[in-house]
């Protein structure tokens, strides 16, 4: 008996309160970048450690998951 092949094609549209996801995503990837920006500006200016503000991390973080 031969054996069946089956090819299944699917396509989603993936959306957030009617937002397509990928725009949400690049909204925020911007902010992290935004975030990172400006803590870095704050602390050249007063002379703080790179380490001072947890969220840089965070932000980082969530810019390697998305590969940004």
């Amino acid at each position: 008996m031969k054996q069946l092949n089956i090819t299944t094609t699917a396509f989603a549209v993936v959306t957030l309160d009617g937002l397509d996801i990928n725009n949400v995503i690049k909204q925020a990837a911007d902010l992290a970048h935004e975030v990172l920006e400006e803590l870095s500006i704050y602390r050249q200016k007063n002379g703080l450690d790179s380490d001072t503000f947890a969220c840089e991390g965070s932000c980082c973080a969530f810019l390697d998951l998305i590969d940004d």
